[in-house]
């Protein structure tokens, strides 16, 4: 009975955090249902033509409690995109915002990154301090774009001074809470987080005559003057440019667009139905295609959800590229289909429904300036870049043409390294990264030996770490597929006249020898299974009892390659030939030391 009792008493915390869980998503979708209720009744309202701040809705919003939908269930919100789980949810309430009014929900959009901002670099005290800020109605914001000058940030005693102006800040009449970003003294972008009210700025209203979003009061803000502390400096200088909450953040702005889209398909099927054009095949065959792209732009919204749910928060690299492809894909197929439904639509309401009161001259009119977004072209060039590297790298993600996660079947070829030199010198930053110079010291101090007779390192690219091992051999063989990488590792090397280097592709071929160090460091998980099991074999053939075979690989899983670090060393570890002497696992890397134990 005991027995049973403590089981019981062990499973209740997680029974407990299943349900709380489960309450935070029904919270979230019912917040998402309110939502539409309310986007519903303000899209039905006329179009009078005012231009001035939605001041009356945004105190709707915060009544509603979307002011603190994105801040962090710790803090009292609902954590949608600071949490996972809420990316469908967040994305879902942001299109639906867009359809209620598309400058209302650039506004709440600039909101939901200003907190997101703040959760993933800010301190818990800052965060704090906005979600306190929140839950009495304040929004947040974003403001990145500048004039020719640029904003700037000079350290005066213990403070810092603003000097310059921002443009096209969204809700510049009302925003309390703002990112802000500038540059901090040469030391590079860095993020603050000021209160706008005892800032001392000012705003200069002439800058905005747009076309459409006019109501968003984007206006021009003068800095100048301006104080803050380093309580008020988000995260390190540099951080707002990381992805993927920077380029991969275009999903949000894009959802809202995906809204007004949705917005303008119903509009246009009432719009046939109240005039009894029902019936015209041509209004009901543009009808039809609208109706393909409002549910292309729907898929698109909940593809990038998905997306940003495996890959919003995290910093792998495979995370990181994909999040990036996805938004600049969806921000370009969403300008493309809102372009074509505003085609449409004007074309069967004819110049009538393009006037005050109708409702379409609003929404087209801001959805035509909420369109243009920074940066289209190079949106779409990164597209195909992406699409002619996934084939060169032969991943399998684009054959076929569907969305793949699964790696390549067969070992990488020659040619994906011989391009990857082509393009940079050094392709990893094997001379400058933090990650590969903390690697590479394990790799030394691993090392228990002051001296090997005969090294071997497979895989030495442009000879950074044989560099390192050449003080530890009297010989030591560096191997690599690529001649370009070796040429470089010829000259760095060139005042160590025990080393040598060989072109070879490891393992169809391997050298002649013996060697009492192997050193295989990031580079086996770039063969299949096969050539793993035949690498090991060769290199068994090649050590004698007491040779030494040290791995080390990133355990981070890739994309492109067939095998992750982890599989690479359990796979080694299972061999008879050799037994484990020393191991140790980093934050983002593995190393193991093995030893030669016989014939095998």
């Amino acid at each position: 009975m005991v027995e049973l009792s403590d089981t019981k008493v062990r499973t209740q915390p997680a029974q407990i955090e299943r349900l709380e869980q489960k309450a935070a998503e029904q919270a979230a979708w019912e917040l998402v249902d309110s939502a539409r209720k309310l986007a519903d009744e303000l899209a039905a309202r006329p179009n009078l033509g005012l231009n001035t701040a939605p001041e009356r809705e945004l105190e709707r919003f915060a009544e509603l409690g979307l002011m603190m939908a994105p801040v962090p269930h710790s803090l009292g919100g609902l954590g949608l995109g600071s949490e996972p789980g809420t990316q469908a949810a967040l994305m879902r309430l942001l299109a639906i915002t867009g359809g209620a009014d598309l400058a209302l929900g650039r506004i709440y959009e600039g909101h939901v990154n200003g907190v997101l901002l703040t959760a993933r670099y800010g301190s818990f005290a800052q965060l704090k301090a906005l979600a306190e800020d929140c839950r009495e109605g304040a929004l947040s914001g974003v403001w990145n774009t500048g004039a020719a000058e640029l904003l700037r940030l000079h350290p005066e005693g213990e403070r810092f001074r603003f000097e310059g102006v921002k443009t096209f800040a969204t809700g510049a009449g009302f925003v309390r809470r703002p990112i802000v970003t500038a540059e901090l003294d040469g030391r590079g972008w860095q993020m603050t987080l000021p209160r706008m009210e005892t800032l001392g700025a000012t705003l200069d209203r002439s800058f905005w005559h747009p076309l459409g979003m006019e109501s968003s009061e984007s206006f021009e803000v003068d800095f100048t003057g301006g104080l803050v502390g380093d309580e008020d400096l988000i995260g390190e200088p540099g951080d707002f440019y990381r992805d993927p909450m920077f380029r991969g953040g275009a999903i949000r702005f894009a959802a809202v667009q995906a809204g007004a889209v949705l917005r303008l398909h119903g509009m246009f099927a009432e719009w046939l139905e109240a005039r009894g054009r029902g019936d015209d095949p041509y209004h009901v065959a543009r009808l039809g295609e609208v109706s393909i792209l409002a549910q292309e732009c729907a898929l698109w919204v909940e593809k990038a959800a998905a997306v940003a749910e495996e890959s919003f928060y995290g910093t792998e690299k495979q995370h990181v590229e994909r999040m990036v492809e996805c938004a600049n894909m969806m921000r370009t197929a969403i300008e493309q289909k809102a372009t074509r439904v505003m085609q449409l639509v004007t074309a069967g309401v004819g110049a009538h429904g393009l006037l005050q009161p109708h409702r379409f001259e609003r929404v087209i009119r801001d959805l035509t300036m909420y369109l243009r977004q920074p940066a289209p072209d190079q949106a779409l060039a990164a597209v195909g870049r992406s699409a002619m590297e996934k084939h060169w790298r032969r991943a399998r993600g684009p054959q076929g043409g569907f969305w793949s996660d699964e790696g390549p079947l067969e070992s990488l070829p020659a040619s994906y390294f011989q391009k990857i030199y082509e393009r940079k010198r050094d392709p990893w930053d094997f001379e400058t990264s933090a990650y590969e110079r903390e690697k590479y010291d394990a790799t030394l101090a691993s090392l228990p030996r002051r001296c090997y007779a005969s090294g071997l390192e497979v895989g030495c690219s442009i000879g950074v770490l044989t560099a390192r091992l050449a003080v530890r051999c009297e010989r030591l063989l560096g191997v690599d597929v690529s001649e370009r990488a070796l040429e470089q590792a010829r000259i760095r090397c060139a005042g160590w006249p025990q080393v040598r280097f060989e072109q070879m592709q490891v393992p169809q071929e391997l050298p002649d020898g013996e060697f009492d160090l192997v050193v295989v460091s990031e580079v086996a998980y770039y063969w299949q299974r096969a050539d793993l099991e035949r690498a090991a074999e060769g290199l068994a053939a090649r050590q004698g009892v007491g040779g030494q075979l040290l791995l080390v690989h990133l355990i981070e899983p890739v994309v492109d390659y067939p095998l992750t670090g982890d599989e690479v060393h359990e796979y080694w570890l299972s061999r008879p030939e050799w037994k484990p002497v020393h191991a140790e696992r980093h934050e983002r890397f593995r190393l193991d030391l093995l030893e030669r134990v016989g014939a095998g």
